[in-house]
């Protein structure tokens, strides 16, 4: 079967205990279409690859530190974050990061992103509805963690 010129490809990228494995996983079965690739490995093994795409449908993912890393292993953590966001910075690629505690949000919040760079069925599905970007008369007081998450997912776009 010849590769789909609409389908995009999705460069995942995340330190160690980032989820980032995971989260290719469950990319490439909700998007049977599209090329996930797990670009960690080789983005930390060294510099990264010479020939980056420049046109085409690219969206780079960088998954967030907000899952549980062993104390010992937190420092390499760190620092593999902070080299891939030196790396991604270098290259000029613009990225989005992805957060969510369980496989579900992470999921959610990638598709979310991928629609903002290469829309598709399946990610139309997460796309936020103008009703709920709307400021609400209390939000100030709500501290409600799902409604702050999509306000400020909002003002990345």
């Amino acid at each position: 079967m010849a590769p789909d010129p609409l389908a995009a490809v999705v460069h995942v990228l995340g330190a160690r205990h980032s989820g980032a494995e995971a989260l290719c996983a469950d990319l490439a079965h909700s998007l049977p279409r599209y090329t996930v690739l797990n670009a960690s490995p080789e983005w930390l093994d060294a510099a990264p690859p010479r020939a980056l795409p420049v046109s085409g449908r690219h969206c780079w993912l960088l998954c967030g530190l907000d899952l549980e890393c062993p104390a010992p292993e937190q420092h390499w953590q760190q620092a593999e974050d902070a080299a891939l966001r030196a790396q991604l910075a270098r290259a000029g690629l613009v990225f989005r990061m992805v957060y969510g505690m369980t496989p579900q949000q992470r999921l959610a919040q990638a598709l979310q992103a991928i629609d903002a760079v290469a829309p598709c069925e399946a990610t139309a599905l997460h796309r936020a509805s103008a009703a709920s970007q709307r400021l609400r008369p209390m939000c100030e007081q709500c501290s409600d963690p799902d409604c702050e998450r999509r306000l400020f997912s909002a003002l990345g776009r």
